[in-house]
């Protein structure tokens, strides 16, 4: 069989043998071009060179629905290369194909008579098949204007085509299947039918196929790629303004992983078909349920009138968080739903909306709730600050400042807190409290937190040098933790800059990362190390108490939301009073976070509390500014006038 298309000569005698060529064809070595996959333009030159497509909206949205329902992916399928085989056997043609016509280039996802798999659309004559409702033939390329510049012409001999488009259901055509010869020729009525026939029998094949892995296993739901892809139909035919993609959450990831984990996967699938079958039985007529998760569905509808759409999910929601007997058991699903408007703009930007509006039904503790722009903007801008930490700490867009902590005895500021600051070249300064969130979600977070102990300890020789000595406290997270490294990293460069791991402190928080084991590991090794470990935050949680027996903690830090108002508050200062002594008793050093009065300052220090730290002592100050602060807080506790 003759393979012009993948580069290799063939006899004209097997070619004659194979296909009965009644007439001499000339041997011929394919020279294709290099694919270009990107390229800048078609460089078609309209349909004066056989490429004209549809262009704008609809060519883009056609390639939207080739990638959607991943037509590429069928290559190499043995149901469609058995059709190819038998549309050139049945024609006499020495080469069959199915393509798809992409932007840039014309794929072959079945062939017979050549390996070939793309060829450059400034080459295709499918694309100008694809153009035409019937069977689109040419008798000689050669003698056509708009084909005879072709190398597929010129240098491999190419003369005759045929091709029948591949149309979808919506009429948007993806490729076509063709048949190709060596030699002028032209197809008869009952030929130009057979190859009608055998295009609609690949179209036929090729949906069927889509259609595979296009359903849930579990439940038999359409599933994400169906949904996908019946979003790009309806995009297609211009009907999707003012409707609604609703997801729906029947069981968080946490309960799912507990009910999995006790029992096996058997429980969870059985709670997902049932579920999701109420939840059919509920929609309007003619909406498509689909799962989109092991426990997520969604679906979308026009937009209800006034109060359609709530009363709808009020009734999903009645019917979901009814027992579901599973395994012998009654488990109880939750439910969540997430809603956003979706106007024929990208699927996975729509999904990604939707999926904002459920987490936020989630946070809020909401039964459901509707997307907000609002809410988008400010996850998009974290999205953003995580995307240029590393940038950030490249150009050094990080600087330090530092908070005093008073000796409420001595009157002497003996230590301060180190914190992060980030000066955005183009947002200007941003809050810690935006940033520091985003940044412990990265895995950026280790090499952020090893910036500030390398500049802050660098701080500190500097205060040494100058005769300053002056103790400091950095913040952990649990991501540093979780990694393992961070006790090794800190001495090190404690050792690097001449500073005594006694002098370092480290604060945590409570959280369900100090759980870990690894966690508490390296809690223990900084610890033996000789840094010490303060738990902030002290009283703003659930579950402090028993971190004080678990970690070996060297100081409490007592949260600022205790601190403040207790001069006023009875009952909140005899909180904290209880606290301070009960945290002494340990052996632990205490100090009140959030000091911004007098009054709260001569409190912690009738109750003995170690230190304070908070506005009433200093902000957060450079480097510069806390050396003459110190020198103040020095002449005050000296009695300097």
């Amino acid at each position: 069989m003759r393979k012009a298309w993948c580069g290799l000569a063939r006899h004209v005698s097997e070619c004659r043998a194979r296909y009965r060529c009644d007439s001499m064809v000339r041997r011929t070595t394919a020279r294709w071009p290099v694919i270009s996959p990107r390229r800048v333009a078609l460089q078609i030159g309209c349909t004066e060179q056989g490429g004209g497509m549809e262009h704008g909206k609809h060519e883009a949205d056609r390639l939207a629905l080739i990638r959607s329902l991943d037509l590429l992916a069928l290559q190499g399928t043995p149901d469609l290369d058995r059709i190819t085989q038998l549309a050139a056997q049945t024609l006499r043609a020495p080469m069959a194909l199915i393509t798809v016509i992409e932007e840039f280039e014309q794929r072959f996802i079945s062939t017979a008579g050549t390996d070939l798999k793309a060829t450059e659309r400034e080459i295709s004559v499918c694309a100008v098949a694809i153009e035409h409702d019937g069977v689109f033939e040419v008798e000689d390329l050669s003698a056509d204007a708009r084909f005879s510049g072709f190398r597929t012409v010129t240098e491999d001999g190419m003369r005759f085509y045929a091709g029948a488009p591949l149309s979808l259901s919506t009429g948007v055509k993806v490729g076509t299947l063709c048949v190709v010869g060596f030699e002028p020729r032209r197809l008869n009525a009952t030929e130009r039918a057979t190859l009608r026939m055998f295009g609609d029998l690949a179209m036929n094949q090729i949906q069927l196929l889509r259609l595979v892995g296009r359903r849930d296993p579990v439940t038999g739901l359409p599933n994400r790629q169906q949904l996908s892809a019946d979003l790009a139909t309806l995009r297609l035919e211009d009907r999707l303004s003012e409707r609604q993609l609703v997801l729906v959450d029947v069981l968080g990831a946490e309960a799912s992983g507990r009910l999995d984990q006790a029992l096996g996967p058997g429980p969870a699938e059985s709670m997902a078909r049932q579920l999701g079958y109420r939840i059919v039985d509920l929609l309007p007529a003619g909406t498509t349920l689909y799962q989109v998760g092991e426990l997520r569905f969604a679906f979308h509808l026009d937009e209800y009138a006034g109060d359609g759409l709530p009363t709808l999910l009020s009734a999903i929601r009645k019917r979901v968080i009814a027992p579901v007997n599973t395994y012998g058991l009654d488990v109880s699903a939750s439910f969540h739903a997430g809603i956003a408007p979706f106007g024929g703009e990208d699927f996975e930007d729509a999904m990604r909306r939707a999926v904002t509006a459920l987490h936020g039904a989630v946070e809020h503790g909401m039964a459901w709730r509707h997307y907000d722009h609002a809410r988008d903007l400010e996850l998009r801008r974290q999205h953003m600050l995580a995307l240029q930490v590393d940038a950030a700490l490249r150009d050094n867009a990080f600087h330090l400042v530092y908070q005093p902590r008073l000796d409420i005895a001595s009157g002497q500021v003996l230590s301060v807190e180190a914190l992060l600051r980030w000066n955005h070249p183009e947002l200007g300064p941003i809050a810690p409290g935006e940033f520091l969130p985003v940044i412990e979600r990265t895995t950026l977070m280790p090499r952020v937190t090893q910036w500030v102990i390398q500049h802050a300890l660098r701080q500190i020789a500097q205060w040494d040098a100058a005769g300053r000595q002056i103790d400091l406290s950095i913040n952990l997270s649990g991501a540093d933790l979780e990694e393992g490294r961070i006790a090794e990293r800190a001495y090190a460069l404690s050792e690097q800059y001449n500073v005594e791991p006694g002098r370092i402190e480290f604060e945590i928080t409570e959280g369900q990362w100090l759980q870990g084991e690894s966690a508490i590991s390296q809690l223990r090794t900084l610890r033996t190390l000789g840094f010490s470990l303060a738990l902030d935050d002290f009283g703003s949680g659930y579950s402090n108490f028993a971190y004080l027996n678990a970690l070996p903690a060297t100081t409490i830090k007592i949260d600022r939301s205790l601190i403040d108002g207790m001069e006023a508050d009875g009952r909140r200062a005899r909180l904290v009073r209880t606290l301070v002594k009960l945290v002494s008793e340990l052996g632990l050093r205490v100090v009140g976070e959030g000091v911004e009065t007098d009054a709260q300052l001569e409190l912690l220090r009738r109750w003995h509390c170690h230190e304070a730290q908070g506005y009433l002592i200093s902000r957060p100050c450079s480097a510069e500014e806390l050396q003459a602060f110190l020198l103040g807080v020095q002449a005050v506790a000296a009695g300097a006038p």
